[in-house]
């Protein structure tokens, strides 16, 4: 397959977790941006990959298997785009069961804290947004706006879910100096999700990028969706100084103004290679 690296989107989400569109649905939309290379990277879930592994094949494309993992550091919440170019292993499947359970627990969790608030909500209420699934706290945000608890998501995480609200329960996720080498002797290429989105200072977020190459991470996500050139060369700085490997993506969700499609995202640095190249796939 003829590749170039604009063609490649390694950072989407579905319903398998909190996305807009089926898998199905996703992979014939990113046929549609032309993409030839991509990962569906659900959030701590393997579940739309045989869905979408279906219509990647139809639409004549490569789908890598992937997940955004979450972990912690320093009490933030941190997601890490973990790939298996080569393939899902059983550690994989085992891992992913683990991060499964400890979705459900934050979920049960949200709802003991939320019983005590003026805003409490029933966990049926909010498995109708999450198709019966684990449900994230955009789910919670769906089932406060219908329930007529605030008027939108953004103020259902502000007053709510955000960082730091009385919904965002990060203790039950593994630690960063343990998340990546537990993902890496699962198979995975495990690559650290949008840096330039955590609310971080400069030399901050180099100390979590140094902590988590430290820890045997391999690559950094240069490019996430449309962000301010200067922020793409900082990171790529910081890449080939730490001497980690790229990836990119347009962290799609739903389409709109912020990311309207799959494969959109800021201009690439050259250095940026195909992660089948990388692995000579």
């Amino acid at each position: 397959m003829s590749l170039t690296s604009q063609q490649c989107d390694y950072h989407m989400h579905s319903t398998a977790s909190d996305g807009s569109l089926t898998p199905t649905e996703l992979m014939a939309f990113a046929a549609e941006q032309g993409l030839k290379e991509l990962a569906l990277t659900d959030h701590d879930t393997f579940d739309g990959l045989a869905e979408a592994s279906l219509e990647a094949d139809k639409q004549g494309m490569r789908l890598v298997p992937g997940m955004e993992f979450s972990c912690s550091w320093l009490g933030i919440t941190i997601h890490l785009v973990a790939l298996w170019p080569q393939g899902l292993t059983q550690a994989a499947h085992d891992l992913a069961l683990a991060q499964r359970k400890a979705r459900w627990s934050r979920a049960e969790q949200i709802i003991q804290r939320l019983a005590k608030t003026p805003v409490p909500l029933e966990l049926d209420e909010v498995l109708k947004y999450s198709a019966g699934g684990v449900p994230g706290r955009p789910h919670f945000a769906e089932a406060m706006v219908a329930a007529g608890y605030v008027t939108n998501h953004s103020q259902a995480f502000r007053k709510w879910l955000g960082s730091g609200k009385l919904g965002d329960i990060k203790n039950h996720w593994k630690p960063l100096s343990e998340a990546v080498p537990w993902l890496s002797e699962a198979g995975a290429f495990v690559s650290l999700a949008h840096p330039q989105y955590y609310k971080l200072t400069r030399s901050k977020r180099r100390r979590l990028i140094t902590a988590f190459a430290e820890a045997g991470g391999q690559a950094i996500e240069v490019v996430s969706g449309q962000q301010d050139p200067q922020q793409t060369q900082s990171l790529l700085g910081l890449a080939e100084e730490l001497e980690l490997k790229l990836t990119w993506g347009s962290d799609f969700h739903s389409p709109g103004i912020i990311c309207p499609a799959p494969g959109r995202y800021a201009a690439l640095p050259e250095a940026c290679v195909p992660v089948s190249q990388i692995f000579n796939l």
